[in-house]
């Protein structure tokens, strides 16, 4: 029953993951498709919609990666009573993993509230760095699992 219980919540964490990065790297390529220079007020209203779209879909994948991240620490502890012991490199990656984390969730929160008056070129940069961060909190989820 415990590989069940980590094998469901591996689950909801893949799939997390998988959108934290692919929802920006789509509104990366769609933003970025129109002159830099140009206002946000001459973008096409179905790619306005996808963007904003694609920013929900990121904030509900991050908060779906910190609950399933939780839910790694909460089911060791009910089932072994204990923590999982994370030191050195574990826990740099998990540090690291949280960060990333709540700058996205800030990030898309702010993206969502103020995009409307930025220029395509912010906007570009936005998803950006949020496909970047994503990446590189992957990237530390590798390190997690094998020094964890």
């Amino acid at each position: 029953m415990e590989d069940f219980i980590y094998a469901c919540i591996q689950l909801m964490h893949n799939v997390g993951a998988a959108a934290v990065v692919g929802s920006p790297a789509v509104a990366w390529w769609l933003s970025s498709s129109s002159p830099a220079d140009e206002v946000i007020a001459n973008r096409s209203a179905w790619t306005q919609s996808i963007l904003h779209k694609l920013a929900w879909l990121t904030i509900f994948a991050w908060s779906i990666q910190i609950a399933s991240g939780a839910g790694f620490g909460a089911t060791t502890y009910y089932l072994k009573h204990e923590f999982p012991d994370l030191t050195g490199v574990g826990f740099t990656a998990l540090v690291i993993k949280v960060s990333c984390a709540f700058i996205c969730l800030v990030l898309t929160i702010f993206y969502l509230i103020k995009s409307s008056r930025w220029s395509i070129h912010t906007q570009t940069r936005a998803w950006q760095t949020l496909f970047s961060l994503g990446f590189l909190a992957l990237m530390c989820a590798a390190f997690l699992r094998w020094y964890g």
